[in-house]
C-alpha cells in the first residue's frame, strides 16, 4: 500500500467538533501539535524568566523574540523547499526528537557567564522548529477538503491558544515555585509526546511534486517565490503580513515589560497575558469559525482587514495609563480581533497554493512574518528602554491598524482580485 498518496478525507464538517470527530489522522496530528504546543509555552515564560534573572534589561528580552524570529527567514523558506519535496512526515519526526534535545540543553543555560548559550539555542531550536512547522502546514491540510480549509486552521490556532492559555499560567506558577529550569523539562517531553502522534499517521499528501522534472534546490526556491508573486492574493497578504508583524513583534515585547516592569506581576507575570489571550481566543475561534468557513471568499478577506484594523486601536490604547484589570481586558478584546485573522488568512493562502508549491507558499507567508517580527522585537527592545510603552505602543498599533485600512481599501477598488 502507497501510504503517500492522498486519501479521502470524510464529508464536510459544519463545525471544529464535527471535523475532529470525524477525522482520526488530522485528529492525531492536532493533539501531537496541542502536546507540543503546550510545553513550547512553558519555555517562552521561562526564557523570559531567565534573561530578567541575568541581565535585568528589555533590550535582552527582545532580542531574545528576534534571535527566535530571524531563523524562519532563511529556515522556513527552506523548509517549504524541503517539504515539497521529501516525505513530511519524516521531516516532522527528525524535528521532534531535535526539538526535544535542544529544549533539555537549555540547563546549561543557568548563570549569567553563561547566558549566551539562551541565544544560540534559542536560534537552534526556532531554526528547527521552523522546518517543522513547514512540513506540518505542507501536509496537515491535506487531511481534509477545500471547503474545511478555515476549519483546519481555526482547528490549529485554537489548540496553540487553549495550551497558551494553560502553558502561560502553568508555566507563570512552575517559575514561581520551582524555577524556570523544570519548564525546559516539560518542554522536552511534550516534543516526545508529539513524535509518538506523529508517527501513528500514514495518510494524506506527505509529498508536493516528486517528479523527475521537478526543479530542486534554488531553482525550487524560485518557483515557489514566482508562485506567490504571480497570484495577487498571495503576493498583497504577504505585503500585508510584512507591515502588521512590524507592529506584533514590538507589541509581543512590550506586553513582557507591562507585565514584570510596570504591574510587577513577578518573573512568570507575562504567563497572565498570554492566558488571558488564549482564552479568549480560544471562546472566539470555537464560537466564530463555523461561520467564518461559510463566508464567501471574498467576506473571508474583508475579514482579514477589519481584525487588523481592531487590533492596532485596541494596541494604541494599551499605552494609556491604567491598572493591571483594565489593561487585560483591553488585552483579550484585541486577541479577539486578532484570531480571525489566522483562519482566514491561511485558507486565502490554501485557496490559492496548489499542493505541488504549498509547502513554499506557506514558508514564504511565515518567512516574511519572522523577519518583520525579529526586527520589530529589537527595535522595541531598545526603545522600551528609552521611551517607555506610553509612547510606544500607538505607534505599534498605527503599523498593525493602518495596513488593515489599507488592504480594505484595495478590495474596495478591486485591487485584491480572486482567480477567476
Amino acid at each position: 500500500m502507497d501510504h503517500t498518496k492522498a486519501h479521502s478525507p470524510p464529508p464536510v464538517a459544519d463545525g471544529l467538533l464535527a471535523l475532529m470527530a470525524g477525522n482520526r489522522d488530522f485528529r492525531l496530528l492536532w493533539w501531537g501539535n496541542l502536546v507540543s504546543v503546550c510545553g513550547g509555552w512553558f519555555t517562552s515564560v521561562a526564557v523570559f524568566a531567565m534573561i530578567y534573572e541575568h541581565t535585568g534589561a528589555a533590550l535582552a528580552a527582545g532580542a531574545s523574540l528576534a534571535v527566535r524570529y530571524l531563523p524562519g527567514v532563511v529556515f522556513g523558506a527552506w523548509g517549504g523547499v524541503l517539504a515539497d519535496r521529501l516525505d513530511r512526515r519524516t521531516v516532522m519526526l527528525a524535528g521532534d526528537v531535535a526539538m526535544a534535545l535542544l529544549a533539555l540543553a537549555f540547563l546549561l543555560a543557568d548563570s549569567p557567564a553563561t547566558v549566551w548559550l539562551v541565544y544560540l539555542l534559542t536560534f537552534a531550536s526556532a531554526a528547527t522548529g521552523y522546518v517543522f512547522q513547514a512540513a506540518r502546514n505542507a501536509w496537515m491540510p491535506s487531511l481534509v477538503r477545500p471547503g474545511e480549509y478555515v476549519l483546519y486552521s481555526a482547528a490549529v490556532q485554537v489548540n496553540g491558544l487553549l495550551f497558551q492559555a494553560v502553558g502561560g499560567l502553568a508555566g507563570a506558577a512552575a517559575v514561581a515555585l520551582i524555577g524556570w529550569r523544570w519548564a525546559f523539562v516539560v518542554n522536552a517531553l511534550s516534543f516526545a509526546v508529539s513524535f509518538l502522534f506523529t508517527a501513528k499517521v500514514h495518510r494524506g499528501a506527505r509529498r508536493g511534486d516528486t517528479s523527475p522534472q521537478a526543479a530542486r534546490g534554488f531553482g525550487a526556491f524560485r518557483e515557489g517565490l514566482d508562485a506567490a508573486r504571480r497570484n495577487r492574493v498571495v503576493s498583497a497578504l504577504l505585503t500585508l503580513e510584512a507591515v502588521f508583524c512590524l507592529g506584533l513583534g514590538g507589541t509581543l515585547t512590550t506586553m513582557t515589560f507591562l507585565a514584570t516592569q510596570v504591574h510587577r506581576l513577578g518573573d512568570g507575570g507575562v504567563g497572565w497575558f498570554y492566558t488571558v489571550q488564549g482564552i479568549t481566543g480560544a471562546a472566539v475561534l470555537l464560537t466564530t469559525a463555523p461561520r467564518l468557513a461559510r463566508l464567501p471568499a471574498r467576506g473571508r478577506l474583508v475579514v482579514i482587514g477589519w481584525s487588523c484594523v481592531c487590533e492596532g486601536v485596541l494596541v494604541a490604547a494599551l499605552g494609556l495609563p491604567a491598572s493591571i484589570g483594565p489593561t487585560l481586558l483591553v488585552w483579550a478584546v484585541a486577541a479577539a480581533a486578532n484570531v480571525l485573522y489566522g483562519p482566514a488568512s491561511m485558507a486565502a493562502l490554501l485557496d490559492n497554493a496548489p499542493d505541488s508549491v504549498r509547502g513554499r507558499v506557506v514558508s514564504l507567508w511565515s518567512a516574511v512574518a519572522t523577519l518583520s517580527l525579529g526586527i520589530s522585537a529589537v527595535a522595541s527592545g531598545a526603545l522600551l528602554d528609552l521611551l517607555g510603552p506610553g509612547l510606544l505602543l500607538p505607534v505599534l498599533g498605527a503599523l498593525m491598524a493602518l495596513p488593515g485600512a489599507a488592504w480594505l481599501l484595495a478590495l474596495r477598488l478591486d485591487k485584491i482580485t480572486l482567480p477567476t
